[in-house]
């Protein structure tokens, strides 16, 4: 009688489990990766190996997350933490950022509760995008992002710049294997210092392509285990200076 009971126990906490690690599933994302370098609206932001991963929790439908993003090189010169949340819908995103470089060689006093506008490490950044092709067949992928706040104080330090980029990318080829995407983006200072070109993005111009890139993508899977990977070029023309990229995604639920 006691070890029907037990049986009947163990099989209820394994139900339990499955259940929730079911339901746990419909609300909690999490992926991993590895890159060669990080390359960020026309920046290179990490010259070197560069581990990211992102943890986030959603609505059952997946419309609504909010999330963790975290990047740094093996070496310690680029460290990455973010905080975010976004809302999608019928290929809608609007999204917010905080974003926070505490790399030793990244402007601000990097602690982490610091928002002082002169001194802080963290810039906000608010967007929108809309994927034609969630619904229709045109391929293309138009977004705007501006800098709302924190660390976008251009070189007299006195105002918010608004840094803005937008951005425009095709998905030329896609099968079964491949993915080809080109994309061209471009920034400009909504706000922009009297008498002084230049934002977030261009040292020099207030309205300048930043960012063309050619990614190409190899959907390689191992058995049923899929670890797709990505090389690509990023030009960026205003500051005459180009990147090769190579990236694999090794964890993505």
């Amino acid at each position: 009688m006691r070890i029907t009971t037990m049986k009947k126990y163990i099989l209820s906490l394994a139900a339990v489990a499955m259940a929730t690690t079911a339901m746990a599933s419909d609300y909690i994302h999490a992926s991993a990766g590895l890159e060669t370098s990080h390359l960020w609206r026309g920046i290179e932001v990490s010259s070197g190996l560069t581990y990211n991963a992102d943890l986030s929790f959603s609505d059952k439908n997946d419309h609504f997350r909010v999330g963790l993003w975290g990047g740094g090189m093996f070496n310690g010169d680029y460290k990455e933490f973010d905080y975010y949340m976004s809302y999608t819908n019928k290929g809608f995103t609007a999204s917010v950022w905080d974003i926070y470089n505490f790399s030793d060689a990244a402007p601000g006093n990097h602690k982490i509760f610091n928002y002082k506008v002169n001194e802080t490490s963290h810039f906000i950044d608010a967007g929108v995008a809309y994927n034609f092709g969630a619904t229709t067949k045109v391929p293309l992928t138009l977004s705007w992002n501006t800098v709302i706040a924190g660390r976008d104080r251009g070189v007299t330090g006195t105002k918010n710049l608004y840094s803005t980029f937008i951005n425009a990318a095709v998905t030329a080829y896609d099968s079964e294997k491949w993915n080809v995407t080109p994309s061209v983006g471009a920034s400009f200072a909504l706000s922009p210092e009297d008498g002084i070109d230049g934002n977030f993005y261009s040292a020099e111009h207030n309205f300048s392509v930043v960012d063309v890139r050619l990614n190409v993508t190899y959907k390689l899977k191992i058995k049923n285990y899929p670890l797709p990977i990505t090389v690509g070029g990023m030009w960026n023309p205003d500051a005459n200076k180009g990147y090769f990229r190579a990236a694999v995604t090794l964890v993505n639920l």
